[in-house]
């Protein structure tokens, strides 16, 4: 069983913002072999795992509460409000590509916002936009 230590030590690790012999002194170990032993268990794998799954369900969820906020860009875009030329494609593939990891896609078009700040308003006013530029 991890301790709290363990666990600090391979959030730590894996965030690969200190080196090995840092993260052994800020947890207390006179080596860097300690944090090696450390992550060759198999509970510092599983946890590592457990680390990695729930980072990608915060990020999922953060692009998830931005999609409106995205689409409302590409929609900008489709109405020729450019900024910059020469960077207007890579924002049209960043914009898209986040919406779609997001679940949104050409088909799908619902917005899925944390429930704490799910409103109706925003919806609608996302897709009386949408409509718009269809009748356009």
């Amino acid at each position: 069983m991890l301790t709290e230590r363990d666990m600090k030590a391979i959030q730590l690790y894996y965030e690969g913002r200190m080196t090995v012999q840092q993260i052994a002194d800020e947890c207390g170990w006179n080596s860097r072999k300690s944090v090696y032993n450390l992550l060759s268990k198999q509970e510092a794998q599983e946890y590592r795992q457990y680390i990695e799954s729930e980072s990608i369900k915060d990020a999922i969820t953060m692009l998830r509460m931005n999609s409106k906020r995205m689409a409302k860009k590409l929609i900008d875009i489709a109405d020729g409000e450019i900024k910059n030329d020469k960077t207007v494609y890579a924002e049209l593939q960043a914009t898209n590509s986040g919406l779609e990891k997001s679940g949104i896609t050409a088909k799908n078009t619902v917005i899925i916002e944390d429930n704490k700040n799910n409103n109706d308003q925003d919806y609608n006013e996302l897709l009386e936009m949408l409509e718009q530029k269809k009748e356009e």
